[in-house]
């Protein structure tokens, strides 16, 4: 039958056909996906919908992975219809079709959201229906009764819903009666690998083994060649495993593209992470929080207790076993870990989270009382006695809110709408009071809003051109929400899980956003928050090896899981300390140092501190600070206001006293150093010689943080040279358009012809690269294609730029 003679589903009227109007068949699995739904669905998805019906053919389970915003639905739509053999047209409404499986045929069954249990259930055994939806809290209340029925498939949306192995839902799904199971998520591996164990073991119970071999062969040693102080043997082992996990277990039944498929129909996007200071206020309250009874019995419950007692073991006995299990007012330390995490979260926040509030219970009330009296003695009685209002407007009570404010007027004046998202109610609220008292309009969304509510107030905010804010819970803004009318985006407060933060940033950055999208997170420098942040850095690394064997960077030392090994991150040592300076720009720098040393021994070379001093332009190899101030230096004060004029959000930042910001997605990936020693290590794994090495081990050779400035100005003006600038001037201009990205990549390409030349005993010298014109500081494999003339042009074009 031709087109115009039946009516065919779907019928978009605004949406135009990506893909000619035919049916596709599916080879492998001898299905068809029909030509009405096929001319909608671009080349991944139909791959996506092959790989389902495959595996549901074969009788085996899947995960498709796929990144948010790459239609996983409309995949698992096309999928069903050649599953039960739809032709996608009004033939569909006339008669029910049956699941098509090479070995037979087999009525499916449906179960609508809005009919009653037992009907849905009923019709489903009847074989009357084809399709059940439920939700997960459903079925683990009827599982019983929906397992009575033999279903031939079953597909569990956001299944990293089910991660946890321990929780009651993830054991009812276990239980599950289905020929085939079938994952959606786009974060499977949100924490922890033993959670890509789980769903694998979901879909395909026993096929990767029990939890302890998949810890021993695959989780253990991922983790521990991640560690900073990582031997060649370690990094080896684990850039092997990582590479047989995906090619040999993964890609059997685990599907995952990125957002890079799409990205031509996507505007640009930052993600600027700023470290906030903490006020005088917050400072005084943190520290004194920290030096309370509690918190040091929970902090040092694992050192040697002072009474020099044994435990059963003979071995001495530690504080929070022996005379520290409870404090002076007897309450136990083990109990307290996790309201004392909270109470720190709160402060970080804001300081009135702590101030007793009207609608607080007596109990509350009391305690908030008794923690700001304990922390901030000498000001507490002030405080609370003044009106809420002002202590919400006091910029004593928040270091974030001065940073945000400044940032909210610019945006205000350029027309930009902002969505503010945090994961604690509470500060919602006293950010709505904040909004109420300001001239910005705002509008509020949480997760105890009904459907109706919440899908007026997100139509209000993208078709209402003066509401200037939106308020949103990082939990309830996880999914189902299109708010592309914001262009800015602002995560207030780090989660532990980064699934909650990436994906609350996609409620702007999505199909359908024009504007170049601004994600700002604020980070309180010092304090928890950098934990929790550093921890979504590891955690975000381990799932880029787990689904593509990544060769991250080695930024921490200490290992998941490892309570001998906790280095910067774990352990509670690290949560309840205050540190004066930023962490993470510490961190950073100390493995830029480490990479930077690593590169030179990786080439087989041998270095003096002179040679050091040639190598280390600053402690931030990535170019942020040291190759900034040279530009400025050799340009001069004019240059220097210039360019605070050119990045007024750069400016507004330093005057809110930020001293250190970086992008997210230059932190997390790989670097040209790690994977030279990702490569070096697998070589070398079975060597005697070097595995027991560790790959940024400490030597005899000084290598200076901050050298002297005359030092880096005689560098600065080598690079000038070698780039074949006659007036080093010219070259600071160029430098101070260029991004983090394309600093790093010239610093990369400068020191490779210093150690060429230094390993030809000479000095770098202008005839040493008569071959171009201007040297080439991007990839050796579009050497020929771009030049430095290259970020002239670009320095219009790249609106993120170099903000510092």
């Amino acid at each position: 039958m031709s087109q115009g003679e039946l009516t065919s589903k779907p019928n978009f009227k605004n949406l135009p056909p990506c893909a000619p109007y035919k049916d596709i068949p599916l080879e492998d699995s001898l299905g068809v996906i029909p030509c009405s739904i096929a001319q909608y669905l671009r080349d991944y998805q139909v791959e996506g919908a092959a790989f389902l019906h495959k595996n549901f053919v074969f009788q085996e389970g899947c995960i498709l992975g796929d990144d948010m915003g790459l239609g996983k639905t409309v995949q698992v739509i096309a999928f069903l219809t050649a599953a039960f053999g739809k032709t996608g047209d009004e033939r569909d409404r006339k008669r029910m079709r049956k699941m098509c499986r090479g070995g037979g045929r087999k009525s499916g069954s449906l179960m609508s959201g809005d009919e009653r249990k037992e009907s849905a259930l009923e019709a489903a055994r009847a074989g009357r229906c084809e399709v059940l939806i439920t939700t997960y809290g459903t079925y683990k209340k009827a599982c019983g009764d929906i397992n009575m029925v033999e279903w031939d498939c079953v597909i569990a949306d956001e299944c990293h819903q089910i991660k946890d192995r321990r929780t009651e839902v993830t054991k009812a799904m276990n239980e599950i009666n289905a020929l085939c199971r079938i994952g959606l998520t786009g974060t499977a591996i949100q924490n922890n690998y033993e959670e890509l164990w789980t769903l694998l073991n979901w879909c395909r119970p026993g096929s990767v083994g029990c939890l302890t071999e998949w810890n021993r062969a695959i989780a253990i040693p991922l983790k521990i060649g991640q560690s900073h102080d990582a031997t060649l043997r370690q990094i080896g082992n684990a850039r092997k495993i990582a590479k047989r996990l995906v090619n040999n277990l993964l890609g059997k039944m685990f599907l995952r593209r990125l957002k890079t498929l799409i990205a031509h129909q996507l505007p640009k996007k930052s993600d600027k992470v700023v470290f906030c200071p903490l006020t005088g206020a917050q400072r005084k309250a943190y520290q004194g929080f920290l030096d309370s009874e509690m918190v040091q019995n929970i902090k040092y419950s694992g050192q040697v207790c002072d009474c020099g007692k044994l435990n059963r073991n003979g071995e001495p006995a530690k504080r929070g076993s022996c005379c520290y299990v409870t404090d002076s007012k007897g309450r136990k330390w083990k109990e307290m870990v996790f309201p004392c995490i909270q109470q720190i979260q709160k402060l970080s926040n804001h300081l009135a989270n702590w101030i007793p509030q009207n609608e607080d219970n007596r109990e509350t009330r009391d305690k908030k009382r008794e923690l700001l009296e304990t922390c901030l003695p000498d000001d507490y009685e002030r405080i609370i006695n003044r009106e809420m209002l002002t202590n919400f407007m006091d910029p004593e009570m928040c270091g974030k809110w001065i940073v945000l404010q400044k940032l909210l007027k610019f945006w205000h004046q350029n027309d930009d709408k902002v969505l503010i998202f945090s994961y604690s109610l509470q500060l919602l609220r006293i950010l709505h009071r904040l909004f109420q008292s300001t001239e910005y309009n705002v509008c509020y969304f949480d997760g105890s809003m009904s459907l109706d509510d919440r899908t007026n107030v997100v139509a209000e905010f993208n078709s209402d051109p003066s509401q200037f804010v939106f308020l949103i819970s990082t939990r309830a803004g996880g999914v189902g929400l299109n708010i592309t009318a914001a262009n800015k985006v602002v995560i207030f407060d780090p989660n532990w899980n980064p699934s909650y933060d990436l994906q609350a940033q996609d409620r702007a950055y999505r199909i359908g956003q024009t504007r170049d999208v601004e994600v700002f997170r604020l980070i309180l420098a010092g304090t928890i928050e950098e934990i929790v942040y550093a921890r979504q850095i590891y955690k975000q690394q381990q799932a880029n090896i787990g689904y593509g064997a990544s060769e991250e960077r080695r930024y921490f030392s200490g290992v998941q899981g490892d309570k001998t090994n906790q280095g910067e991150l774990f352990g509670l040592v690290n949560l309840f300390t205050f540190q004066n300076n930023t962490i993470l720009k510490e961190i950073v720098n100390k493995t830029n140092v480490a990479e930077s040393r690593a590169g030179v021994q990786v080439v087989g070379m041998e270095t003096n501190n002179e040679e050091v001093d040639g190598v280390e332009l600053d402690d931030d190899y990535e170019g942020e600070n040291a190759i900034s101030q040279l530009a400025a230096i050799a340009k001069g004060e004019q240059a220097i206001k210039k360019k605070k004029a050119h990045n007024p959000v750069a400016a507004i930042l330093a005057e809110a006293g930020i001293s250190y910001t970086h992008e997210n997605s230059e932190v997390i990936g790989t670097s040209k150093i790690e994977a030279q020693i990702s490569k070096r290590a697998v070589e070398t794994t079975n060597s005697a010689n070097t595995g027991d090495l560790v790959a940024f081990a400490s030597s005899s050779t000084v290598y200076k943080f901050h050298p002297p400035m005359h030092v880096m100005k005689r560098q600065f003006c080598t690079m000038a040279k070698m780039f074949r600038f006659d007036d080093v001037r010219e070259f600071a201009l160029v430098v101070e358009g260029w991004t983090q990205k394309q600093r790093r990549d010239a610093l990369d390409k400068f020191y490779k012809m210093r150690r060429d030349s230094t390993a030809k005993g000479e000095e770098a010298k202008l005839e040493d690269f008569p071959d171009e014109k201007k040297v080439d500081i991007k990839t050796e494999e579009e050497a020929d294609k771009w030049n430095i003339n290259s970020i002239k042009a670009e320095e219009d074009e790249d609106e993120e730029g170099d903000e510092l």
